[in-house]
């Protein structure tokens, strides 16, 4: 008979995860501050700086995670003055005005190489001032702060905004991702602007994700459905995105804890409905992306960094699924689960993990190969691993 997760082994857990997270924030503090200004993010293999570019995306992810780990690492001053950094270039560079942000900066941040394409560059720009000004306690940036949250908010409900970068506006189409990220965008302002400010528009947000996007004739969560509610039957309309669901699922779920049994339960079902074809049996792992009626589709989906293949394991993904795996095992307490969680554990920890510490390899083939090794990239920083990691760790201490 299985026994399922004990205090002494939540407590374990929760040391290792704790361990692996200090390595990879020394690692970026030790090589992304810039006394320039921001942060540098794009480094190859072994932290070779391969550009000096101001993704608005990678300073604002950087900026979230230093404030994020400064409260959660007993606020050290080191670590506070490293959001500061990122808090101060993307408001005196970043900011277009009325609530919008630039994608991309020239270095010196004087330059707007690319305007306010993406409504993502609004969310990540939302977090980032929020988790910093919750750190700090500072309210300086409460006006700028909630004037992003209103625009974002205002936008994702409108059903003719365009600027959904890397997303292609089509008329008829309801994308997923705009509604996931802004669930956990309103969920860090919502420490800054109050729960009766951020509160409906999450509620919202979240019966978008569960009721719409995640009922339809295919059987899955959907990237992209029909305003109707109906599978958009393309190529790009059938994607299933294994780590936007896990990372979606555990937005859900972590801000109805204790609130709203429906939501938890709804989320739950989508997590284990999921993994039933994301979870790669022969090698573990999660795989990148399928098709939801198992048609032939792109083989390959091109990056900033590579091509990834359809059954390629990526950091990210696998790093979402693991803290979604691992509340399903938790809440539950269903043998099923707490294996499932196990076993992804394993795997990340022998594959995506180096030898030599630190953080993990982006890209892995089917097989576990590390495929690619950059430390950075165009949106690639200290963000969805450490994040799961930081997430991991309270979760596991909880149960301990």
């Amino acid at each position: 008979m299985k026994i399922g997760i004990t205090k002494e082994e939540a407590r374990q857990l929760s040391a290792l995860y704790k361990s692996q997270l200090s390595e990879i924030m020394e690692e970026w503090a030790e090589h992304s501050a810039d006394p320039s200004g921001g942060y540098l993010t794009d480094f190859g293999e072994n932290w070779k700086l391969v550009s000096r570019r101001r993704n608005i995306w990678a300073q604002a992810r950087q900026t979230y995670m230093f404030a994020a780990y400064y409260e959660y690492s007993g606020r050290e001053e080191k670590w506070l003055s490293l959001a500061k950094a990122g808090r101060d270039f993307l408001v005196c560079h970043a900011y277009a005005g009325e609530g919008r942000w630039n994608y991309e900066v020239s270095e010196n941040g004087e330059e707007v190489i690319e305007g306010t394409t993406s409504i993502f560059t609004d969310l990540f720009a939302l977090i980032a001032l929020a988790q910093y000004a919750s750190a700090s306690g500072d309210q300086t940036d409460y006006d700028l702060i909630r004037k992003t949250f209103d625009s974002a908010r205002n936008h994702i409900m409108d059903p003719e905004f365009r600027d959904i970068k890397p997303h292609v506006w089509q008329n008829g189409i309801e994308r997923y991702s705009p509604y996931m990220i802004a669930v956990h965008s309103s969920m860090v302002a919502e420490k800054v602007l109050g729960k009766e400010v951020t509160g409906p528009f999450i509620d919202f947000c979240i019966r978008k994700l569960l009721y719409f996007f995640g009922r339809n004739e295919s059987g899955y969560l959907l990237e992209s459905l029909k305003e109707d509610g109906s599978v958009w039957d393309t190529p790009e309309g059938r994607i299933v995105n294994p780590g936007h669901i896990f990372e979606g699922m555990w937005f859900c779920i972590d801000y109805a804890r204790d609130t709203d049994d429906a939501v938890i339960s709804r989320a739950l079902t989508i997590i284990q409905e999921t993994a039933k074809a994301a979870v790669d049996r022969t090698h573990g792992g999660v795989i990148h992306r399928f098709d939801c009626y198992g048609k032939e589709g792109e083989d390959t989906l091109k990056t900033d960094t590579g091509d990834l293949r359809a059954d390629d394991k990526v950091d990210w993904v696998n790093c979402e699924s693991l803290y979604a795996f691992a509340l399903a095992a938790v809440l539950t307490g269903e043998e099923t689960a707490i294996e499932q969680f196990r076993q992804l554990h394993q795997f990340c920890q022998t594959y995506f993990k180096p030898e030599e510490g630190g953080d993990w390899y982006p890209v892995l083939k089917r097989d576990g190969t590390p495929l690619r090794k950059n430390k950075g990239g165009k949106h690639r920083v200290a963000f969805h691993v450490p994040r799961a990691l930081m997430n991991l760790s309270i979760l596991f201490e909880t149960v301990s």
